[in-house]
C-alpha cells in the first residue's frame, strides 16, 4: 500500500474515532450541530410568524383556528404528527436534540421569560399556513409546515390529500427530512459555495439566514433526499399501521400510466415530472418503489383507519 493510502486510511480512521467520541455522526455535524439546527429553526419560524416576505407571499398567514370545527382538524392534525414521531427510532430521536448544555426548545407561551426544555416528546412542532399553495416542508429543529390547499381534497387544482393514508404518508416524508438531517447537509454545501463557512463556525445563526437567503428553506432537495425521505415515511406509516399507499397516490396525480390497483406506473411512457408539490416533485420511479417496500412486507393496511374521517374534518372547516 502506497504512502498516499495510508495517509488516507489513517486520517478516516482518525475522524470516525473523533466524530464517535464527540458524539457527532457526520462532518456536516461538526459545523452545525443540532443546537444550531434548532436556533435555526427558530429564527425560522419566528419569520413565518411575522409573515415575513421572505418566507411567506401576501396573504400567507399562520392558521389559527376561528370555530370549534377547525379547531378538531387542527388537533387532528398535529396529533397524526404526533403519531409519526412515536414511531422514529430512539436513536434518531435523540441525534436531533440539542445538547444538554444548551436544550432549549421554545419561549413558554405562558410565560415568555421561561424557555422550554427540549425533549423527544415537544422537539417537533406541526403548523399549518394559510395559503393558495399546494405544499408542505420541514425546516432544521423540527418545524414542519403544511398549507391549507394541500389539506382540502377538492382544492383549486383537484388535487389535495384525499385519505388519511395521503396525510400520513407525507406527514412521514418531511419528518424523514429532518431526521435525516437533510437541510443541514444543504446548509453546508451552499455556505461553502458562498464562502460562509466561517459563519456556520461560530454564534451567527441570523447571520446564515441572511447570507443564504431565508427562502433557502422553501428550496428543494436533492433526488437522493427525497428518495431517502420516502423510505423514512414508509417506516413511519408501516410501523404506525396505516397503509403507505398514500405516498404513491398523492405524489403520482398527473402520471397518465399511474394505476391505483397496482399502485404502479411505467416509467417508460412517462417523459416528465407531475409538479405537485412546488419543492417535492414527484415521479414514477418513486412511486414504483413504493409500492416494492409495501409488498416486500406485505402490507395490507387501510387507507383511512376507523373513526373520524380526515376529508370529512377538512370539509367541515371550511378553511
Amino acid at each position: 500500500m502506497s504512502n498516499k493510502w495510508k495517509f488516507f486510511w489513517i486520517a478516516s480512521f482518525a475522524a470516525v474515532v473523533f466524530f464517535q467520541a464527540c458524539g457527532m455522526h457526520s462532518w456536516e455535524e461538526l459545523l452545525v450541530s443540532t443546537t444550531d439546527e434548532k436556533k435555526m429553526g427558530r429564527e425560522f419560524d419566528s419569520l413565518v410568524r411575522d409573515r415575513h416576505k421572505d418566507v411567506m407571499q401576501s396573504g400567507e398567514e399562520l392558521f389559527t383556528p376561528q370555530n370549534e370545527a377547525q379547531q378538531e382538524l387542527y388537533d387532528y392534525y398535529r396529533a397524526r404528527g404526533k403519531e409519526i414521531v412515536n414511531a422514529i427510532d430512539k436513536k434518531d430521536i435523540e441525534a436531533l436534540l440539542p445538547s444538554a448544555s444548551a436544550r432549549l426548545c421554545r419561549n413558554n407561551p405562558d410565560n415568555r421569560n421561561e424557555t422550554i426544555v427540549c425533549t423527544k416528546d415537544n422537539f417537533f412542532e406541526f403548523k399549518i399556513i394559510k395559503s393558495k399553495q399546494l405544499n408542505a416542508f420541514a425546516v432544521p429543529g423540527g418545524y414542519v409546515y403544511f398549507y391549507t390547499e394541500i389539506l382540502k381534497e377538492n382544492n383549486t387544482r383537484g388535487n389535495g390529500f384525499r385519505s388519511e393514508s395521503e396525510l400520513m404518508s407525507v406527514l412521514g416524508h418531511e419528518v424523514g427530512h429532518v431526521v435525516l438531517h437533510h437541510s443541514r447537509e444543504s446548509i453546508v454545501k451552499q455556505a461553502a459555495a458562498a464562502g460562509v463557512i466561517g459563519i456556520l463556525l461560530g454564534d451567527g445563526i441570523g447571520a446564515v439566514l441572511a447570507s443564504l437567503g431565508a427562502n433557502f428553506w422553501l428550496l428543494g432537495n436533492s433526488r437522493d433526499n427525497e428518495s431517502e425521505a420516502d423510505v423514512k415515511g414508509f417506516e413511519y406509516t408501516n410501523k404506525i399501521g396505516i397503509s403507505s399507499e398514500g405516498l404513491s397516490d398523492f405524489f403520482a396525480r398527473g402520471l397518465k400510466s399511474y394505476d391505483p390497483v397496482t399502485g404502479k406506473c411505467s416509467e417508460e411512457k412517462e417523459g416528465s415530472l407531475f409538479d405537485a408539490f412546488s419543492t417535492h416533485p414527484p415521479s414514477c420511479e418513486r412511486v414504483n418503489n413504493n409500492r416494492k417496500r409495501m409488498e416486500a412486507v406485505n402490507q395490507n393496511y387501510l387507507k383511512d383507519r376507523p373513526g373520524e374521517k380526515f376529508t370529512d374534518l377538512v370539509k367541515a372547516a371550511g378553511i
